[in-house]
């Protein structure tokens, strides 16, 4: 996680008008990260967030908030690995992501509430 919200965060320097998503997809299974602890990732996405970044946790097989909060996101999903829960995520994901951009379009708050039910937030 840490290499890669560092090389897209280099990667839009010099620039001054964007958002980010950053969506983390998990089964929580560690990888034994040598470059990044637990509050390095934390301490980027708390930085990150106060300009205009947002980040969603989808996650299954472990505690998925417990991890999302250790690691400062608020934006969270659960599912269980069948087919039916799959689809339903991937689903659910694809409408918080077309609310995200109206968010944007209409400049509205992004950072957090981004499951919620995209009806209500139209």
């Amino acid at each position: 996680m840490g290499f890669s919200i560092n090389k897209l965060k280099q990667s839009l320097q010099g620039q001054t008008e964007y958002n980010v998503l950053v969506t983390i997809l998990t089964d929580g299974e560690e990888n034994a990260s040598k470059e990044f602890s637990g509050n390095d990732i934390k301490k980027l996405v708390e930085e990150l967030k106060q300009n205009r970044w947002t980040f969603t946790y989808i996650g299954t097989d472990h505690d998925v908030e417990k991890i999302a909060i250790s690691l400062s996101i608020n934006n969270t999903m659960v599912f269980e690995k069948n087919e039916a829960d799959i689809k339903e995520m991937f689903l659910k994901e694809q409408c918080a992501r077309a609310n995200y951009s109206r968010k944007i379009r209409s400049n509205k708050d992004t950072s957090s509430n981004y499951f919620e039910d995209t009806e209500d937030n139209n």
